[in-house]
């Protein structure tokens, strides 16, 4: 009989992670499909307004699946998996699997509606049935009711986040250890994988049901009000996966460097202050709007102190890397943990003229932007994700070791990454300071070498993802593991000789210890189940 749902904790966070690598892939896919579109700056009108309506959609849905399924994703994996390495456990199985569907599942409804009005879905636009390329192209009656349709599915959406995250905060309370402290890591999950989320999606989920509402029973939108609600949800929602990657880098780091955390007290102390001040920082997003001058004053230090918290775990994670007794960077999994803390400075730096109002004036609504935030997607997120999921790899193949094979395309596809990543975003930054105005199809021709530039290092990024991501992707559905994965005592063996009860010995292939193996695998899995139910 067909599994349901994973019945151990590592079992749901490769569900998560299985839903977070599908957007993954789809939301790149989108990416380069639109940079091709960017490759003409399409000054000609009418050929503008005739791709415009393919070039939005696709810049919507890059986001929406970045923002409201991606993150959410990537935060519950790294959550589930933080109880795992931390002896707590997942208890609702069932209730997990059913929010990961809600999560995934309803936004596929709202994209098939063609929405163009951004990840964002500021009013007035996201009132008009001209947003949404299919479903306001139908009768204005059946046109509205459909959009609200497709809006009542990203409710579902949010309302997903919210159980998966408020049932893992339940379940790693439950399953803590009765002596002593719960350790960094799952602290990390539970702090931003699961109160930051549930805290803060609620008010995503009461903005989309405001629309639901305005469609279905014409209940009037008030533009100021509604972007409150947005922002108060979607600047925390870009720390809900970085924040939760601390906490796995917490563990990683100190694993490779050779030493204990230099400071637990420093990683403690701040997660309360990460956790609050990224729900006060999110007023800098209305900088354009006539803000008082107190409120104006309230946002940069608010900011800066954000930053500071980050600051905090840089400087924490590197003298733990610089007192140790010298760090495993050759290891794949040491090398991405690595390449993200490294990456995250870096970003960062980008971002500090952002909270000061005379200078973000000048490049609000770029490509600056873009190339900050974008930066630490691919850094800290992506690059520090995939660090905790090849850890998470090796506790689902029982402790193999990553083959030569693997290790290279691993490593190599990783600075490859990082590499086309810093150029991208760089180029991205520049060309926003020169005047590059951000989600402008019809951009004037001067900035056409800079798309062309974007376009070529996006492509380096598209080839070094294949690279890295074939190894995960044929590990976790379990194909040819045996490339990929050497087992402790079977390293660099194509086949082997088992001494049989007659005194035989057979000749084992590597299809038939692939095999073994997964009778192990499963084997330890089912004990594994046993002992967390003890």
């Amino acid at each position: 009989m067909a599994k349901l749902y994973p019945r151990s904790t590592v079992g749901i966070a490769l569900l998560y992670t299985a839903g977070g690598l599908v957007w993954l892939a789809a939301m790149g896919l989108a990416a380069m499909w639109f940079r091709t579109i960017l490759l003409n700056p399409h000054v000609n009108t009418k050929a503008g307004y005739a791709i415009a309506p393919l070039y939005y959609f696709l810049v919507t849905f890059h986001g929406q699946a970045a923002m409201m399924m991606i993150v959410e994703d990537i935060a519950l994996s790294v959550f589930a998996y933080s109880l795992y390495k931390s002896g707590m456990s997942t208890v609702h199985n069932k209730v997990l699997t059913t929010a990961f569907w809600l999560i995934n599942l309803p936004m596929i409804i709202t994209f098939i509606g063609g929405p163009l009005q951004g990840w964002y879905m500021y009013p007035p636009l996201s009132l008009q049935l001209g947003s949404w390329i299919f479903y306001g192209s139908f009768a204005p009656a059946l046109a509205g009711k459909l959009i609200g349709l497709a809006y009542f599915m990203m409710f579902l959406n949010a309302i997903g986040a919210i159980i998966a995250s408020l049932t893992l905060f339940l379940d790693a309370y439950k399953t803590r250890p009765r002596e002593g402290k719960i350790p960094v890591f799952a602290a990390y999950g539970m702090a931003f994988g699961g109160a930051l989320i549930f805290v803060t999606e609620f008010a995503l989920a009461a903005a989309e049901l405001w629309y639901v509402l305005y469609f279905w029973a014409s209940v009037p939108v008030n533009p100021l009000t509604w972007v409150v609600l947005f922002w108060f949800w979607g600047h925390p929602v870009v720390y809900y996966a970085p924040f939760t990657v601390f906490g796995g880098l917490y563990y990683l780091i100190p694993k490779f460097s050779g030493r204990p955390l230099f400071s637990e007290k420093w990683a403690r102390y701040n997660i309360i202050l990460l956790f609050t001040f990224s729900m006060l920082a999110w007023v800098h997003h209305l900088q354009t709007w006539p803000l008082p001058v107190v409120l104006r004053a309230f946002i940069t230090p608010t900011t800066l102190i954000l930053a500071a918290g980050s600051g905090l775990t840089v400087l924490n994670l590197g003298l733990t890397i610089a007192t140790g007794k010298g760090y495993q960077w050759k290891n794949p999994v040491g090398l991405s943990a690595l390449v993200a803390l490294i990456g995250f400075i870096l970003a960062g730096l980008q971002a500090l003229i952002l909270p000061l109002n005379p200078l973000n004036v000048i490049v609000h609504n770029t490509y600056y932007v873009v190339g900050h935030f974008h930066l630490m997607i691919w850094t800290i997120i992506v690059v520090g994700y995939v660090s905790i999921l090849l850890d998470m790899l090796t506790t689902k193949m029982n402790g193999a070791t990553l083959t030569n094979l693997s290790s290279g395309m691993i490593s190599g596809g990783i600075i490859m990454w990082t590499v086309g990543a810093f150029l991208l975003g760089y180029t991205m930054s520049y060309a926003g300071y020169e005047g590059l105005i951000r989600r402008w199809v019809a951009y004037p021709v001067r900035f056409l070498p800079y798309m062309d530039a974007m376009t070529f290092f996006a492509i380096i990024m598209g080839a070094s993802f294949v690279m890295y991501g074939l190894p995960v992707l044929f590990t976790l559905l379990g194909v040819k593991t045996s490339l990929f994965w050497q087992t402790s005592g079977l390293s660099g063996v194509s086949n082997m000789t088992i001494s049989g009860g007659s005194g035989t010995s057979p000749t084992m292939s590597t299809k038939e210890i692939d095999a073994t193996v997964t009778k192990i695998d499963k084997s330890s899995k089912s004990q594994l189940d046993k002992d967390v139910k003890t």
